[in-house]
């Protein structure tokens, strides 16, 4: 077992999930916020996770229960419960008159990006799992 579970991309798939969901969380967040007097809305790069992601299957170290094993990057830490995000206050646009940092087109990006990222780890997961089945079966 511990030998199919280093070899397929399952322990990924489910990070890579775990990540999109708590960074959706953030930027749901940002734009339930965007008209908050004050509010800066904040985000986590996703290249720090998919660095980390890159390392941990460069050296294919898996968990008892056949979890991929992390180095913590910095905005992002990895449990075994899942991803704790340390998100940063996002400078991408001028400070406006109430003290407000949004710009709706970027946060409606960056929200796009990561459903898209998060419907093709979904489905590639489920081609996984469907192609299981199908060798349980002896059968496609």
């Amino acid at each position: 077992m511990d030998g199919f579970m280093t070899g397929s991309s399952l322990p990924a798939l489910e990070r890579s999930l775990q990540f999109m969901s708590a960074r959706q969380k953030l930027l749901v967040g940002n734009l339930a916020n965007a008209e908050t007097p004050g509010f800066r809305p904040v985000d986590v790069d996703p290249r720090a996770f998919q660095g980390a992601l890159r390392d941990a299957m460069d050296t294919g170290s898996v968990d008892q229960q056949g979890s991929l094993q992390f180095d913590d990057a910095a905005p992002v830490t990895f449990s075994s419960a899942g991803v704790e995000l340390k998100p940063e206050i996002l400078a991408d646009n001028i400070v406006f008159h109430d003290g407000n940092d949004r710009s709706a087109e970027r946060m409606m990006q960056r929200l796009t990006e990561n459903v898209y990222a998060f419907r093709m780890a979904s489905q590639l997961m489920r081609n996984q799992f469907d192609l299981m089945n199908a060798a349980i079966r002896e059968r496609p």
